[in-house]
């Protein structure tokens, strides 16, 4: 699986869970404070109605003795708009609809007075009572006259007070009964809260895609630099840091890393073709380039000449004068060489005391008048810097014989040129016209 596809895929998840999350914690606040208003109206009113109906009979006892409370509240306040007790009410209730008070207490109250023709609606919230003591004055659940009620219970007591005094506890029952209207309020509510995380959904999907592209497409560059570095052979690669934060620190290391492994390959491909004493090419170089300037030269019918030469009686300055004094003489002749070549000519150590050089696009005669030139100052220069009594030359041989096939066998012949040259009393040229 692609990085951009585990990234979206995760910020997808993570938008879910906190959506889900946030819709949960909104819902249950939602019911909690619904559930809270619902109870704090339904007290209200029974409130109301219980200090009425204490303030008519003096105690609860005696107002049971004449007329239950039921019968009190309908006959007190028959009648009452709908909704009352519940929860949230529409902004505009038809006028005409009228329904007797809700039953506080949950007794069976569809029985109403003669000509009353009430009807009975369920209460949003039945309340038990009892005195200020706990002791139950108005059953409720599993509790009869004149039990204690549990502290449990008690602590969500609400007190009714008349006079100043708090008279009686009204202890709040179960869930509440909720309307028509107050489930037609909730199922807005919920398909409120359901459009909302579907849109937090989309949304979480859409910045996913968004910054896992955005995210990716730094990645993307820098695995289009590596693969370049390994399929172009390029290893100085450069990508562009668009920010401080971590991908921007991977891409300056990036760089940092691809100049430094550019620099370090450079420096050992110089190194693998250069010969560590003289500085010059070293013959796997010479041997490249001669190929590729005779493929050249027979493609486009030019002339190529190649010389080798050899330093004369070099074993004997070894053992006269010591190999020390025989590498500054290879050194120093390096130097004439490299001195007194053109850029297109290619000068190599070919091994021991031999040099090359290539002369592309010359003539026998053109390279014989160079290699003249190059024997001359080697012959002449002051070499008692090195050693007083040192007296150095070269032997050349040079061949431009195209027709022989090959760079290799054209220094065979070049070799063989050579060697006439030192057999003639060296410190001379010996060319092998083709």
């Amino acid at each position: 699986m692609k990085l951009r596809t585990q990234l979206t895929l995760t910020m997808l998840l993570v938008g879910l869970i906190a959506s889900a999350l946030v819709g949960g914690v909104a819902y249950w606040l939602l019911m909690r404070d619904f559930r809270q208003s619902v109870q704090d109206q339904a007290f209200d009113n029974f409130q109301t109605d219980v200090q009425a109906y204490l303030s008519r009979y003096g105690s609860w006892s005696r107002g049971e003795s004449v007329e239950p409370f039921p019968l009190f509240v309908q006959r007190s306040r028959p009648m009452l708009s709908p909704g009352f007790g519940s929860g949230p009410q529409p902004p505009f209730p038809p006028a005409d609809r009228r329904m007797p008070l809700p039953d506080h207490t949950g007794i069976d109250a569809n029985r109403a007075p003669s000509g009353m023709g009430a009807q009975r609606r369920t209460a949003p919230f039945l309340f038990m009572l009892t005195d200020p003591a706990g002791r139950v004055v108005k059953p409720g659940q599993d509790y009869r006259r004149g039990e204690q009620v549990s502290g449990r219970l008690l602590a969500s007591a609400r007190p009714i007070e008349v006079d100043g005094k708090v008279a009686l506890l009204a202890v709040p029952l179960g869930d509440p009964n909720l309307s028509p209207q107050d489930l037609s309020y909730l199922a807005a509510m919920e398909r409120a809260l359901s459009y909302g995380l579907a849109g937090a959904a989309l949304m979480a999907l859409l910045l996913g895609v968004l910054f896992s592209r955005r995210l990716c497409r730094r990645i993307d560059e820098l695995t289009s630099a590596v693969h370049a570095m390994r399929a172009d052979g390029e290893l100085e690669q450069a990508v562009a840091v668009h920010s401080r934060d971590e991908i921007g620190e991977l891409a300056g290391a990036f760089n940092r890393m691809s100049r430094e492994l550019a620099k370090a390959h450079a420096e050992m491909r110089e190194a693998a073709i250069r010969d560590p004493l003289t500085q010059l090419h070293n013959r796997r170089y010479f041997n490249e380039q001669a190929a590729l300037a005779f493929d050249q030269a027979v493609r486009y019918d030019q002339p190529l000449t190649v010389m080798i030469a050899d330093l004369d009686h070099f074993k004997q300055i070894n053992d006269n004068f010591s190999h020390a004094v025989g590498d500054e003489v290879l050194k120093g002749v390096a130097r004439i060489l490299r001195s007194n070549i053109r850029k297109s000519d290619v000068l190599a150590r070919h091994g021991g005391e031999e040099f090359v050089i290539l002369f592309p696009q010359t003539s026998l005669q053109q390279a014989y008048e160079r290699c003249e030139l190059l024997r001359t100052q080697i012959e002449n220069s002051d070499w008692s810097g090195v050693h007083p009594q040192l007296n150095v030359t070269l032997s050349i041989g040079l061949n431009d014989a195209l027709t022989l096939g090959s760079i290799e066998k054209m220094l065979s012949a070049a070799d063989e040129a050579l060697y006439i040259a030192k057999r003639s009393g060296r410190n001379r040229i010996e060319p092998v016209a083709a």
